[in-house]
């Protein structure tokens, strides 16, 4: 069941009883175009950002990411994911600890990551990026040809899983890119086969996930035991900083972020994700936008007008899911003149920090 039992459709019956604005959208015209444009105008507008382009991470717009394990050397991770928007938070988890509970570190989250050839720093960072920008490894390409330096999959090489291990396997990357510009995840451990699956061109059609598509199935591509499978390159990826190390713990990263927003394309559908109790700010964006769309220049001058109510709605939206006091802050845990930290605590052993929520 989802959040909302209201229709764009019915946004328009509601705009019809209000005659300053019922001329856009007349009955027996083509109202259906201006009506789908006043809606995905309001909802990037509610759920992408206010005018000053802020962005307002509501709870029911919140995604959790596939979580994923680190891998020997390697900061750039590629991902089937097509419906991420931004990231709102991050979780380190180790998962070959014999503690319980496992123990759990903050990754925080950065607009841009660098790469970087260092196993240390000051904290913990992660960024999302498209695909196509992060970096790849190339079947049966040697380790010291490679950009990155990371090792790469060829004849024989065994990739090892590394749920339940107490250490990270020295794996080879874990994402590929071929010839002909297709770009591959591992999504099945194994050894290699002896043959470089990716001669001939196995996804000319391109065959994978979209952000319209989401449920297409990727192709897939068998080498010995080892599966990889197509990914979108437009799709979301993540940087880590800093570098893993070969054979350290075992770290899960969990990410949570915000969706990306879903157009609307039929007077049908719901609006989704907007719960019934936000309807009330929603429609006040979607009457200003209809004044934007009048065909009366009169009519239309108000659009500035309504637009601020539209931002007032906005900010009350916010405060409406504002409730809670965040469960972050700066708060000093030792005597505000004390001298800090004598070393840096981020090391191979501890590349996320000895800091916790």
């Amino acid at each position: 069941m989802g959040n909302s039992s209201f229709t764009i459709q019915n946004l328009v019956d509601i705009a019809r009883t209000r005659g300053d604005i019922a001329p856009a959208l007349p009955i027996g015209g083509s109202y259906e175009t201006v009506a789908l444009s006043a809606s995905n105008d309001a909802m990037t507008a509610m759920l992408a950002g206010s005018a000053k382009g802020s962005p307002f991470n509501f709870k029911f717009n919140r995604i959790l990411i596939p979580p994923f394990f680190i891998n020997s050397y390697q900061q750039d991770y590629a991902s089937q994911v097509v419906n991420l928007g931004w990231l709102e938070s991050c979780n380190a988890y180790n998962t070959s600890s014999t503690q319980f509970p496992k123990p759990e570190r903050v990754v925080e989250v950065r607009r841009d990551v660098l790469l970087v050839n260092a196993q240390t720093g000051s904290l913990a960072k992660i960024a999302w990026m498209q695909n196509d920008t992060l970096t790849y490894g190339t079947w049966g390409q040697s380790q010291v040809l490679s950009l990155t330096g990371l090792a790469n999959p060829g004849p024989g090489v065994t990739y090892q899983d590394p749920s339940g291990l107490t250490a990270t396997p020295a794996n080879p990357i874990t994402q590929i890119k071929d010839s002909f510009g297709n770009f591959w995840l591992l999504t099945t451990y194994g050894t290699c086969g002896n043959v470089n699956p990716f001669l001939t061109n196995q996804n000319p059609n391109g065959i994978y996930p979209t952000f319209p598509k989401p449920t297409i199935t990727p192709v897939t591509v068998p080498d010995g035991s080892v599966v990889w499978t197509a990914i979108n390159p437009k799709g979301q990826g993540f940087r880590l900083n800093p570098m893993p190390t070969q054979t350290g713990p075992v770290w899960q990263i969990t990410p949570i972020g915000q969706a990306r927003i879903a157009p609307f394309t039929k007077l049908s559908q719901y609006l989704e994700p907007i719960p019934d109790d936000y309807f009330t700010y929603f429609k006040d964006g979607f009457f200003a936008q209809c004044y934007r769309y009048h065909p009366d220049s009169k009519i239309r001058s108000k659009f500035e007008g309504e637009l601020a109510i539209w931002m007032k709605a906005l900010t009350m939206a916010v405060n409406q899911g504002s409730r809670e006091q965040d469960d972050w802050g700066f708060v000093p845990s030792t005597n505000v003149m004390d001298t800090g930290w004598a070393f840096n605590p981020v090391n191979p052993a501890m590349p996320y920090g000895p800091w916790a929520n």
